[in-house]
């Protein structure tokens, strides 16, 4: 952010803050700090995301004085009932948080209910008056600040979401590179691990100037179900991108050059379409596109030819390695392809009409409706809530029912993004003290005019804004500090005990919630790490389990249990595992080095992707070759009971120093099952004569194969990793 823009953004806040207060002054208004808060929230960096963010700030507010009010009618007159219908509530409101991208609508919702009892109790009667003022104040807020946005400086979302998608698609384009060069070398660089770190998060904030960008930018506006489109087939592509790399490890005894004579050429093509998808990104820029460009060979699907003559000498497991290298080729050009489509139709080169249409556009990475993991998440806010509600009931310490209410904000927050919550106390109570009180306490006692509390109010914001520009703790702080305790109205009073309720307010409801997180969940790096692998593996157990050959009903619920299950307990492990290890004390654990945890690390990553890879291609053939696979019944079987009993003895981690024996004869179930797979496929290959099975379902088959032999690779690598590490010394107790 330019120092101008730095000084455009503090002068627009700065501006409605002064004008929302002197509003709130003429026409004596009583609970100004609401809507004050409401514009330091929505003051973001563009119209469209200001925009959304008191969109849902207000409908948040509207939903929760309405669920309060029922709340109050229902429980008035018994705390129990009160405090078990809140509990209820508040649960249905954390799980909401988890499946939306409109979270701070279900935050605000949650925030509001609680808020209503906690300013009416023992007084019901002033219910109807805080709800309704405070949803008025809040909308006046944000409409004042929607109004000074769009009338000074207004910035729309459209060049930084062209600015993020180049730099998404330069990524994509060199982590292209970087597998191409694993393939032909064997070898890869070590700034992969960090590239693809960096492009899940462009990705994620792609999605939300998308999001800000429906509601600022026309022409974005305009094309939302293709821009829809697109974000799904960037993380298709990104999915396809990975797993085509794990399958490039279970080829390195295969000369892939001479038995898939047109390769080179193939991949080639996946680069020139980068590089096309590059060049419309550019051109989004400058609203100039070369229309003279014909991507039509681009966009033709790519067909690879099996060398007959090499073909024959391949074993049948290496057939399958085969399969399932050529599977993941074909979706990720397939993916490329539908890419390039979308980026064309949203440049004006080609009609909507070549996308898919509504009905027939799904996201396959839509979380499901219904998943445990999420409501055992959104249970720790209601724990909160009433363990300060036991505080304040039986201690009845200062703030009074302000003291639960603290904990279900806090509560809620840390399920929609979890902080450092004891860094947030620190910084609020240090720009109560340091900044707030001698404004409060020592200038503003002396100002005597409207005026001059109006300049104070510009200038305070001013300066606070702009260095929020740097850091925007400098901003939150402070500003949040000001508006909540200053209470700027025309029965203005000054009070040092509401500093000093203020600060133990929060630093009881705080404390509160941080105590219900470390008793609910390890407290020191070493235990979270535990608890993530164990957490991993036993639900790797139950995918695993789930690949029953079984009637389509059964496997339709089948799909569904093992989606869910990926939701919870493997697709977040990229994210979870790295940010752990950062944060071991590896001096205190000499037996696991930085270099023994990082090999586990990669090595339960590679598991995820592999188990992705299975999941890819056995859902197809129970799709597409359902009556082939009945053939291999036996086989699916032996292989999954296998590994589904060695991770469930992995998973118990902490009842011995050393859990992984099985390996020790590992090599030997491996023989055994490639002479079984032999024996199958050549009964397979001879039961099915020319002409009776398509060969697109041997090779559904022989892909299921290859990806199975492929995670059993990929676990020989793990257990290897897990015999390096001490879990004795992580499991020790300390203190």
């Amino acid at each position: 952010m330019t120092q101008k823009v730095q000084l455009q953004d503090a002068f627009k806040l700065a501006l409605s803050m002064m004008l929302f207060y002197w509003l709130t002054l003429y026409m004596d208004w009583d609970m100004p700090q609401y809507g004050a808060l409401a514009i330091i929230v929505t003051s973001l960096s563009t119209s469209g995301a200001s925009f959304n963010k008191g969109i849902m700030r207000v409908s948040g507010t509207g939903l929760g004085a309405l669920a309060g009010f029922v709340l109050l009618f229902w429980f008035s007159q018994s705390p129990l009932g009160m405090l078990l219908g809140m509990a209820v509530y508040v649960i249905f409101i954390g799980y909401f948080i988890q499946t939306t991208r409109q979270a701070d609508t279900w935050f605000n919702a949650g925030l509001i209910a609680v808020a209503v009892w906690s300013s009416s109790y023992m007084k019901v009667d002033t219910a109807f008056h805080f709800a309704t003022t405070r949803f008025l104040e809040t909308a006046a807020g944000v409409l004042l600040f929607t109004i000074v946005s769009a009338l000074f400086w207004p910035r729309t979302s459209g060049a930084s979401l062209q600015r993020q998608g180049q730099a998404l698609w330069n990524g994509f384009q060199a982590l292209f590179k970087q597998y191409r060069r694993q393939l032909s070398t064997g070898t890869v660089s070590a700034e992969v691990a960090e590239l693809r770190t960096r492009l899940a998060g462009e990705y994620q904030q792609l999605l939300a100037t998308l999001q800000a960008a429906y509601s600022d930018t026309a022409v974005v506006s305009a094309k939302k179900r293709n821009w829809e489109i697109l974000r799904i087939n960037l993380r298709t592509f990104g999915s396809a991108q990975e797993l085509w790399r794990e399958s490039i490890n279970d080829c390195r005894e295969l000369d892939l050059e001479k038995l898939l004579p047109g390769l080179g050429s193939a991949l080639d093509t996946l680069g020139q379409r980068l590089q096309r998808g590059n060049m419309l990104w550019e051109e989004q820029k400058t609203t100039t596109i070369e229309y003279m460009l014909d991507d039509t060979v681009l966009l033709k699907e790519i067909l690879l030819q099996l060398d007959n003559e090499a073909g024959n000498k391949l074993t049948r497991i290496q057939q399958a390695a085969l399969a399932n290298f050529l599977t993941h080729l074909y979706s990720l050009d397939r993916s490329s392809r539908e890419l390039l489509q979308t980026l064309r139709v949203l440049a004006n080169l080609d009609p909507g009409s070549r996308l898919p249409g509504q009905t027939e556009m799904t996201d396959p990475f839509q979380p499901s409706a219904w998943n445990p993991e999420r409501l055992l998440k959104a249970l720790f806010p209601a724990i909160c809530w009433i363990v300060g509600y036991a505080v304040w009931y039986y201690i009845n310490p200062p703030g009074g029912p302000a003291i639960p209410m603290m904990c279900v904000v806090f509560g809620l927050m840390m399920v929609m993004s979890p902080a450092n919550l004891f860094g947030l106390l620190m910084v609020l109570l240090l720009s109560m003290f340091v900044v707030v009180a001698p404004v409060y306490m020592l200038l503003m006692p002396t100002l005597d005019s409207g005026f001059g509390l109006l300049s104070l109010v510009f200038i305070y914001t001013f300066v606070f804004a702009y260095l929020g520009g740097r850091s925007p703790i400098l901003k939150i702080g402070p500003l949040v500090m000001f508006v909540m305790l200053v209470n700027i109205n025309n029965q203005q009073a000054y009070s040092f005990m509401a500093l000093i309720v203020t600060a133990q307010m929060l630093l009881l409801g705080i404390s509160i919630v941080v105590i219900v997180q470390r008793l609910l969940s390890p407290m020191h790096p070493e235990k979270i790490m535990l608890r993530s692998v164990q957490h991993f593996l036993a639900g790797s157990a139950r995918i695993i389990d789930e690949y029953r050959i079984c009637s389509p009903r059964q496997q339709l619920r089948g799909r569904q249990r093992r989606k869910r299950v990926f939701e919870a307990a493997i697709l977040p492990l990229s994210i979870r595992l790295p940010n752990v290890v950062k944060n071991l004390d590896y001096p205190l654990f000499p037996d696991n080095t930085p270099e023994k945890v990082q090999h586990l690390v990669d090595s339960l990553l590679s598991v995820r992707l592999r188990l992705q890879s299975v999941e890819a291609t056995y859902s197809v053939a129970e799709s597409e070759s359902p009556e082939l696979l009945q053939a291999l019944v036996s086989f699916n079987e032996k292989w999954r009971q296998h590994i589904r009993g060695l991770l469930d003895k992995w998973a118990r981690l902490e009842q011995t120093d050393t859990p992984v024996n099985e390996w020790s004869t590992e090599s030997t179930f491996s023989q055994e099952l490639e002479l079984e797979l032999e024996q199958e496929l050549g009964k397979l290959q001879q039961d099915n004569k020319p002409g009776d099975t398509d060969s697109q379902d041997l090779r559904n088959i022989y892909a299921i194969i290859g990806s199975t032999r492929s995670l059993l690779d990929a676990m020989k690598e793990l257990g290897d990793s897990m015999k390096q590490i001490n879990w004795h010394q992580w499991a020790v107790a300390r203190f």
